[in-house]
């Protein structure tokens, strides 16, 4: 054997494709611009650890359904042409976001989940997962990107041999967290920061005829939580305990855009559950913790993404 030369980590590529049949693996098509990128091998290592003469091991561990992890951040882009960037309008619909036409929904119905394929390529060995779907977290601090963190989880695909393919990701800049509009309560707060995290629960659907005992991973349950970080105001200005206090449910809105094209995200009911003080370079501030709440026992829209051009 002939070892390689060393692997350079800096040398990534990831492409990803939403998949006909969940679970049945596709050929990656679309480059993702991903940052902090890894792709690991889940599996469950299942000891054998019975009597016998001696401590320690006597008999190999097996390993349970071949469970795969891929994490990223990418970032919050347009299309260009009044739409999202392709790649993350794929992640999006693997995150339980149903598409129709450029606006984005949480879903409820499992009949219209996505899965994914993944492929990511490090220097030379190709890695690969089937049947992803991923929790979203989508945040920003003020002047700075809009990023989206994924952690897919699908169904380990045997690493191969294979060099780096053509990678031509989109080329639109990312979305800023200045120049927004952001309203809580129809008031236009100063805020720092905001992260949108949807909490999903990703489980495997297990499946013994499976090779990997996995049919594909799914989502079955989310719970949408939203955490500001505002200026402190005094309750004649804004009353953030009494809100609080009576369980009282806010529009909360948040327009970013890049000049050409703009994302909303829509909460129609946030609920305040956890309010701290603190500083921030001398001001004072309300670290805000809500949970996004359906506008109503029919409506599955407690979170909504659309892109649009800007008017």
């Amino acid at each position: 054997m002939v070892l390689a030369a060393p692997l350079v980590e800096r040398l990534r590529v990831i492409k990803v494709a939403l998949e006909d049949s969940m679970g049945t693996k596709v050929a990656g098509t679309q480059a993702i611009l991903a940052e902090n990128l890894t792709i690991d091998d889940n599996s469950e290592v299942i000891e054998r650890k019975g009597p016998g003469k001696f401590l320690g091991y006597a008999e190999p561990s097996v390993f349970g359904p071949g469970l795969g992890v891929c994490s990223f951040s990418t970032e919050l882009r347009c299309s260009g042409s009044a739409g999202m960037e392709a790649g993350l309008a794929i992640l999006l619909q693997a995150c339980k976001f149903a598409k129709s036409s450029e606006v984005y929904t949480v879903n409820s119905n499992h009949a219209s989940d996505k899965a994914i394929s993944i492929d990511a390529w490090e220097d030379g060995i190709k890695k690969g997962l089937a049947g992803a779907v991923s929790n979203i977290t989508i945040h920003g601090e003020t002047g700075n990107r809009i990023l989206c963190d994924f952690e897919f989880n699908g169904i380990w695909q045997t690493p191969s041999d294979e060099a780096v393919p053509a990678f031509t990701p989109s080329a639109t800049l990312p979305l800023m967290l200045k120049g927004a509009t952001f309203t809580l309560d129809t008031e236009a707060i100063k805020i720092a920061s905001f992260s949108l995290n949807m909490n999903s629960n990703v489980i495997s659907r297990l499946d013994a005829a499976a090779d990997s005992g996995i049919a594909y991973a799914m989502i079955t349950d989310f719970a949408p939580i939203l955490t500001l970080q505002v200026e402190a105001d005094k309750v004649a200005g804004y009353d953030y305990f009494a809100k609080k206090s009576a369980s009282t449910e806010v529009v909360v809105q948040l327009v970013a855009d890049d000049g050409t094209d703009k994302v909303t995200i829509d909460i129609p009911k946030y609920q305040y559950r956890v309010l701290k003080s603190g500083e921030r370079d001398g001001i004072a501030v309300y670290d805000l913790e809500g949970q996004c709440n359906n506008s109503s026992g029919t409506a599955d829209d407690a979170v909504k993404l659309t892109a649009a051009a800007v008017v």
